[in-house]
């Protein structure tokens, strides 16, 4: 579990919650302002089959904001002065055009991908970040905090 400002962060995989260990994440140029910024990975298997796999704050109440780039999909949640970001690397709607072989979709309380009987062994990465307080020029910070695929880059390189 990883303890956020609006509440745990959970991981389920086909609606069981599954144990993971978070990544705490180096800030850099784009992001000083976070006051986390992690990484969580669940490494699939072909032989899983279809799976769903979720990353939610699931005590959450309020309705999360959407904010989508190019290769990822990120839902935030805000309460008070305080942001939340969880991101996924993904297209949802595009997979073949980006050569992605699972999907995925935002669900109330998180976003989640899910894997098709041709899904190949691979890591799926979850990027989540906070800030708080967050103010319209800082606020940016944890959509760039969470989109998994550049902690993987930097990590890599």
């Amino acid at each position: 579990m990883l303890l956020t400002p609006l509440g745990p962060i959970r991981v389920f995989v086909n609606n069981n919650e599954i144990e993971f260990y978070p990544i705490r994440y180096i800030l850099d140029s784009r992001c000083l302002n976070l006051n986390g910024r992690y990484l969580i990975q669940y490494k699939y298997n072909h032989d899983y089959k279809i799976q769903r796999i979720r990353c939610c704050l699931p005590n959450i109440a309020t309705e999360g904001n959407i904010e989508s780039g190019e290769r990822l999909e990120a839902i935030s949640f805000y309460k008070d002065f305080t942001k939340v970001t969880i991101g996924a690397e993904a297209a949802f709607g595009l997979e073949e055009e980006y050569n992605y072989d699972y999907s995925g979709s935002y669900v109330s309380n998180g976003i989640e991908y899910e894997t098709t009987l041709t899904t190949n062994n691979q890591i799926f990465q979850f990027g989540v970040s906070w800030i708080r307080p967050f103010i319209e020029e800082n606020e940016y910070e944890t959509v760039y905090g969470a989109e998994p695929s550049i902690m993987h880059w930097r990590k890599n390189k």
